[in-house]
């Protein structure tokens, strides 16, 4: 008869074995605070995990990662947007390599100006004339 507790159990009334201590909080760290730093937020974001199909087989990376893989593939099928963003994130990160023009550079160079002078000239004799 030790087995019975010497109280009723019911409604509100738990088995004195699964109650909290005197003092013990059920939870001890308490609700976790919000995060207010923008920055921070979008790290957590981006860094979180998808699994997706690549190649026929599954992969997971970060949103991080699926947006990166994301842009530079848009950039291979020639969307300009993309392109100029892509170009823009690597003259940041200076991962594009210094570019020193040669005599053949300039030559080529002056000449394109030389053709889209002379193009700019031809559309504004066209306009006078109409």
């Amino acid at each position: 008869m030790d087995d019975q507790p010497q109280y009723e159990i019911g409604y509100q009334k738990p088995p004195k074995h699964t109650q909290w201590k005197a003092g013990q909080s059920g939870n001890p760290n308490g609700r976790p605070k919000k995060i207010k730093d923008f920055e921070k937020l979008i790290d957590i974001e981006l860094s979180k995990e998808l699994r997706i199909t690549e190649g026929g087989r599954q992969v997971t990376l970060t949103k991080r990662e699926v947006i990166i893989k994301t842009l530079i593939n848009d950039a291979v099928r020639s969307d300009m947007r993309a392109i100029k963003m892509l170009l823009s994130l690597m003259s940041k990160h200076q991962t594009i390599e210094g570019f020193q023009p040669d005599a053949g550079d300039r030559q080529a160079f002056e000449q394109l100006i030389r053709q889209l002078g002379s193009a700019e000239e031809n559309q504004s004799k066209e306009r006078t004339d109409e």
